[in-house]
């Protein structure tokens, strides 16, 4: 009786779980096609041809995340005979899958991120951290990618991280431009945030921006980004007249075809620059509490914009950041004293260095820093 009492807990355990895996699955129906190829090449790979599953977890910031790929080509000379998936920041997975790097992707917290988390043993499992993330936490001295790559310990291989759209994304992101800009004007990309409130250029600048770029130039504008913070908080950004509204419009895939697209971009230290500095799109790049140098894609066709306070880069200071996501004790001068004019300046010397091969890298991001 006992050993039957036995049996329909451990069935009952196993329905619910079943159960449970079911409606995870069914739970995003756009994400089916997705997961129901996951599990089957995580059954013809790991369970059927044995290869070790390789697992590396990055969940955080789509910046991070981009210059985590680099560590990708090192990991695979160092586990050869193995199924390598990239767990990415929810919604990033098909800008995983746009690099080529990993031979699978998927979002953090999503249902195959889950069924490993419950179901599988992976051979190795990565998840690193930054200085700044361990306890007690250290400056950051590296750029993001040597910082990622120590962490995994691999060298990593700055020209191996490509982003391209499919060709059905960009033919969709075409049409929709042709549909605002039926003359082809070029195409000026903006992403305001929102993102941590001490990386961000107060909104009546981005106003007096997009006045100038109105004036002085035919470009159509666009801005694009969500109305989400990087604490996942709501904060809807004011509009900017003049620019077409994209926000909340674009997944990351798109974001992509988009910048295929672009002329230039402006942004400040979010997810949108980084996609930019991988694709060699023209880009003005505005950084105030944390220093781009050490952020931006090395091989970024980029202008690096900071005022000149003193307390420049607080955010890597071996006290610990000066700041708080939220403000500073300084009301967040090295990003409000950046000039309007000094933004279009520089943007204007990118677009005019747009050449029939401006998506080539060049060598190192160039930087102007303004004065106090």
């Amino acid at each position: 009786m006992a050993a039957f009492s036995f049996l329909l807990k451990l069935a009952e355990k196993q329905i619910r779980r079943t159960a449970n895996g079911a409606l995870l699955l069914l739970d995003c129906p756009r994400a089916l096609p997705h997961n129901v190829s996951l599990l089957a090449q995580h059954l013809w790979n790991v369970q059927i041809r044995r290869k070790g599953l390789l697992v590396l977890e990055r969940s955080g910031g789509l910046g991070d995340f981009a210059c985590l790929l680099a560590s990708v080509p090192g990991l695979r000379d160092r586990h050869p005979y193995s199924w390598l998936v990239v767990i990415c920041p929810p919604g990033c997975w098909q800008l995983a899958a746009a690099s080529g790097l990993a031979d699978a992707s998927a979002d953090a917290q999503g249902f195959y991120h889950q069924f490993l988390n419950r179901t599988c043993s992976p051979s190795r499992y990565y998840r690193p951290r930054l200085p700044d993330e361990e306890d007690p936490p250290r400056p950051r001295a590296l750029h993001l990618i040597d910082e990622f790559a120590r962490a995994v310990g691999v060298s990593p291989n700055l020209l191996s991280v490509r982003f391209s759209a499919p060709k059905r994304v960009r033919r969709r992101i075409v049409r929709r431009l042709r549909m605002i800009n039926p003359g082809q004007r070029p195409v000026i990309v903006l992403h305001p945030g929102p993102s941590w409130q001490v990386r961000e250029w107060p909104s009546q600048r981005w106003r007096e921006l997009a006045e100038l770029i109105s004036a002085r130039t035919s470009a159509v504008m666009i801005k694009i980004g969500a109305d989400l913070d990087s604490m996942q908080q709501a904060r809807p950004a004011s509009p900017i007249p003049g620019v077409v509204n994209w926000v909340n419009k674009l997944d990351v895939i798109e974001i992509v075809a988009l910048l295929e697209q672009a002329r230039a971009f402006v942004g400040i230290d979010s997810g949108p620059l980084h996609i930019a500095g991988v694709l060699g799109v023209p880009s003005v790049a505005l950084f105030g509490p944390t220093r781009g140098q050490l952020f931006l894609q090395p091989r970024a066709h980029a202008v690096i914009l900071t005022s000149g306070v003193s307390c420049l880069g607080c955010h890597h200071r071996s006290a610990g950041p000066l700041h708080w996501r939220t403000g500073c004790p300084h009301d967040i001068a090295c990003m409000r004293e950046m000039e309007a004019e000094e933004v279009f300046a520089a943007l204007a010397a990118q677009m005019g260095e747009v050449t029939a091969d401006c998506r080539q890298p060049v060598p190192t991001p160039r930087i102007r820093r303004g004065s106090r």
